[in-house]
């Protein structure tokens, strides 16, 4: 099973657009998948496909564990989509900040809960977040068993954030190495790209401060890297919502110098899941046959 956190701590970057594409791309792969929308403010996750099923609990009963996981039913919502699943984010009032930051094991709470036989029929399970720093982020950054996806847009305010919040946030979270608490390494993905030079000269200036290792004092134990995967700013995308659909079912082939939403989504999926390689060039092997 493998834990893929989406993050960033600022809002408007694409995290639950990106989350929810990756889902439905692993689904159609064969792969079984949950999305956890782990963003209580904004639970765009939780809409953008249409449920078959809608279980009565979502995210506040697991995070407070008063739903009986020995049910699936209780917490485990179904997409129309084969093979996607969904825990839906169902704490607007945003109860669950205050309980995670006081409970003991709050900044652990998921990470631990997710390792209930329960979820150990998932072969990867996304969870996307609140475009904030809090508890919340960081629990679900600590839940991510080997990766996490920052998204950021190539624009220089968004980059300073990213490496002004989200880091800052990982470099305080380093101590619990002590108690074997490993953190996932960060591959920064490039969202709402776009063919104007200062998106360019953002995206090179970022490679530089990665590449050398000035994001952190710490560099060392804070792997950050960025990924060779870029979604350029495109309507497509825009489109899924309004769909309901997994983007690489709408833009197979195209003309212009991007790549199709297919081929992006693959080529994404192929950074983060290598061993799954196969299943994911089946799927664009058929829908170019559809």
């Amino acid at each position: 099973m493998k834990i893929l956190p989406v993050i960033s701590t600022k809002g408007g970057e694409g995290k639950s657009t990106q989350a929810a594409n990756l889902a439905g791309f692993l689904a159609d792969a064969g792969l079984k998948t949950l999305l956890i929308d782990g963003d209580y403010a904004q639970p765009t996750a939780s809409s953008i496909y249409e449920l078959d099923y809608e279980a009565p609990c979502g995210l506040f009963e697991l995070l407070m564990q008063t739903a009986d996981l020995s049910h699936p039913e209780q917490i485990i919502s179904r997409t129309i989509i084969p093979g996607l699943d969904l825990i839906i984010s169902n704490d607007p009032h945003g109860q669950l900040k205050t309980a995670m930051l006081h409970a003991p094991d709050g900044r652990l709470r998921l990470r631990n809960v997710l390792q209930h036989p329960l979820f150990q029929q998932y072969d990867a399970i996304i969870v996307d977040s609140q475009g904030a720093r809090s508890v919340m982020l960081e629990l679900i950054l600590l839940a991510g068993t080997e990766t996490a996806v920052g998204v950021v847009k190539p624009v220089l305010p968004d980059v300073r954030e990213f490496l002004r919040g989200t880091i800052a946030m990982m470099e305080q979270l380093l101590p619990l190495a002590c108690y074997g608490v490993r953190l996932p390494e960060i591959r920064i993905l490039i969202n709402c790209m776009t063919y104007t030079v200062l998106a360019r000269q953002t995206l090179s200036d970022l490679n530089i401060i990665i590449g050398q290792g000035k994001y952190s004092e710490h560099a060392a134990q804070l792997p950050v890297s960025l990924m060779n995967t870029q979604i350029y700013d495109l309507d497509i995308y825009k489109f899924g919502h309004a769909a309901g659909q997994p983007v690489h079912r709408l833009e197979k082939n195209t003309s212009r110098k991007s790549d199709s939403a297919a081929q992006t989504m693959h080529s994404l999926a192929c950074e983060l899941f290598p061993a799954w390689t196969a299943q994911f060039d089946a799927v664009i092997a058929r829908e170019e046959r559809a």
